[in-house]
């Protein structure tokens, strides 16, 4: 047969449009010792589907065995299944307990008596202030260079007179409108 012609074949085929002498057609020229080696990859394919043909066909009790098969897999039990719901009850009072536990801790280190640092409540005032201002000295020293953005706004300020030269553009714009249509009447 013809390379071209199994090619056509080959498309009506991967297309699902042959018939099947058409396909027996294709097994025979795969299954022929001579192939176009473009063709080669397809040959694996129809040699496998012929071995499977020439297998003895399911017999007559291929459907009662298929049905078997499916009412057997409908009866087992998976693994995991059997347990789902005591296993639940088993977590839930696992994370019940473990919470109680941690907030029983977490109570306890709080009740603890916490003393003081200072006793001299001037002392322990002028420590806080202390500590403000270096909190205020960091904090400025991280915003200041963020004062160049105020340059940047500055800039965009003189940009809006440039909406007055927008304006004018559209007076001019109306006034060429008008001009045009009076010269249209001409």
């Amino acid at each position: 047969m013809d390379t071209k012609q199994i090619e056509i074949l080959l498309e009506k085929y991967f297309n699902g449009q042959t018939t099947l002498q058409e396909e027996r057609e294709l097994g025979d020229y795969f299954l022929a010792g001579s192939v176009d080696p473009d063709l080669l990859p397809f040959r694996e394919q129809f040699v496998l589907i012929r071995a499977l043909q020439e297998q003895e066909p399911a017999g007559p009790d291929f459907e009662d065995r298929l049905a078997g098969l499916i009412d057997a897999q409908d009866e087992k039990i998976l693994p995991g299944r059997r347990f789902s719901f005591g296993f639940r009850w088993v977590v839930a009072a696992t994370i019940a307990i473990l919470l109680g536990v941690g907030s029983y801790l977490a109570l306890e280190k709080q009740s603890g008596h916490q003393r003081d640092t200072y006793s001299d409540t001037n002392l322990a005032y002028a420590e806080v202030q202390k500590t403000l201002r270096y909190v205020s000295y960091k904090m400025n020293r991280g915003i200041k260079p963020l004062s160049t953005v105020s340059k940047i706004n500055a800039g965009a300020e003189s940009l809006k007179k440039l909406e007055k030269l927008d304006t004018g553009m559209e007076m001019l714009n109306m006034v060429s409108i008008i001009n045009n249509s009076s010269n249209l009447k001409k």
